[in-house]
Parts: C-alpha cells; structure tokens; sequence
C-alpha cells in the first residue's frame, strides 16, 4: 500500500500564482487557510488547501444590475481630503504637471 500525495511548498504555490512566499506562509500562519505543518517552518499545501487559499484570495466581481445594500450611502463627501492630508500635500514638492490644488 503506497502512499500518493502531492503537497506543495509556499515557494511552489508562490511561484505558480507570481506572489510572495511570504504572503502565503502568513495566511498559513495566521490560520486562513488549512495547510500541513511538518515541524518548524515546513508548511505543504494539499490541492484542497491550494483550492482554499484560491477563494480566500478570490474577490466577486459584480454586474450593473447588481443593487446596492439599503444601508449603502450615496454620500462620497467621506472620502474626501481631510485637513491634515490637504496640509500634507502642500508641504510636499509637486510633480511637474500636477495641479495647484490651493
């Protein structure tokens, strides 16, 4: 009776997605995603757990005719620059090209 398995390493599964290693061993770490621990710092990944870092990184996208929440404000003025950022922005040199704001 052999064993089968195939479990990756972050480095593989950083590698295959072009992220960082260290962002896949955090989630590890931080308990996100289910992986194999082996010791100190011998993280695998088995195809499910690759499927589970797969949707935690996986972000719905969605359609015009999606409503918004009844909750959700059409008030974007929130948003805008506070005075400490507007104070920030002055004291630091501008780009050739970027507007005055003031």
């Amino acid at each position: 009776m052999g064993i089968d398995y195939t479990a990756a390493t972050p480095e593989e599964i950083a590698e295959s997605f072009g992220i960082s290693t260290s962002w896949v061993r955090e989630q590890a770490r931080r308990g996100r995603v289910p992986h194999l621990r082996f010791g100190r710092g011998k993280i695998r990944f088995l195809p499910e757990h690759v499927d589970a870092l797969i949707q935690l990184a996986t972000v719905p996208g969605h359609t015009e005719d999606d409503e918004p929440p009844e909750n959700a404000s059409t008030d974007l003025g929130a948003l805008g620059a506070t005075i400490r950022s507007i104070r920030a922005h002055q004291r630091r040199p501008h780009v050739q090209g970027d507007p005055q704001m003031f």
